[in-house]
């Protein structure tokens, strides 16, 4: 397995800086989401203008600015992730593996092509909304479904077995958190962000606002709890002696 310049050591204070950015970065990520889903909702017809539905209530700051700071706050999202990988690399190269894989394609896709991508769509559908109603719905379905579309399925690929590995690797005891750490993920987080926007209306302006901020909510969750529930050096110098000796005891049967 390709180490890739990361290695297997259970660091605790570089573990806890990097769940410390990601913590930051979830809220910069929230704060981008929030600006560009805040707006009044207008009635929608197709895929496209549903996505675009707050587009011509939206001001030029709040797509400019949402876009720039969900882009950057992602992409520091996907470097903190390499925390949680630490944690499972030594005992589960395997798991590891597959979750650094997530982390490179997040990294890759989510910050500009789940992201910054929306506030250029919904950009470009204001203006061409003033001009053409009709030819605004022809350009955004071009650029949604040509370019949008085949990046997020991409991103899922990526996404879904690194939040599947995550699960399984704290639940198996494969890091030195407790094994209820588990429920520390994305899916679960996120879940707030859609009671809340249901309780205030998907075509309210908030509603609408914190509908958009569901995986900011995941992620703030997630490095959020991890790092409050973070083991003290004892319980990190247990667990990595543990595992050595289980790494020693497997070497022993294969040879």
């Amino acid at each position: 397995m390709n180490t890739i310049g990361i290695d297997y050591n259970l660091d605790r204070p570089r573990i806890k800086k990097l769940l410390t950015i990601g913590l930051f970065a979830s809220i910069l990520t929230g704060v981008g989401d929030f600006l560009l889903g805040y707006a009044e909702q207008a009635p929608a017809s197709t895929v496209t203008t549903s996505i675009m539905a707050g587009a011509s209530h939206l001001t030029d700051w709040q797509m400019i600015a949402g876009g720039l700071m969900g882009a950057i706050g992602i992409f520091l999202e996907g470097l903190a992730y390499f925390g949680v990988y630490r944690l499972m690399a030594g005992a589960s190269p395997k798991y590891a593996h597959i979750f650094r894989a997530g982390i490179f394609g997040y990294i890759w896709l989510a910050p500009i092509g789940a992201h910054m991508n929306m506030a250029v769509l919904n950009l470009v559908y204001k203006y061409l909304l003033q001009t053409d109603a009709a030819l605004a719905i022809k350009v955004t379905n071009l650029l949604f479904y040509g370019f949008s579309q085949p990046l997020y399925l991409l991103l899922f690929v990526f996404w879904v077995p690194m939040m599947v590995v995550q699960f399984m690797a704290f639940a198996k005891g494969l890091t030195p958190y407790p094994k209820k750490a588990k429920w520390f993920c994305v899916p679960i987080g996120a879940i707030p962000a859609f009671i809340l926007a249901k309780i205030f209306g998907l075509q309210t302006a908030l509603g609408a606002a914190i509908w958009t901020m569901f995986l900011s909510f995941g992620n703030a969750f997630t490095f959020g709890g991890l790092l409050l529930t973070l083991p003290d050096q004892p319980a990190f110098e247990r667990f990595q002696k543990k595992d050595q000796i289980d790494l020693s005891e497997r070497e022993k049967e294969t040879a």
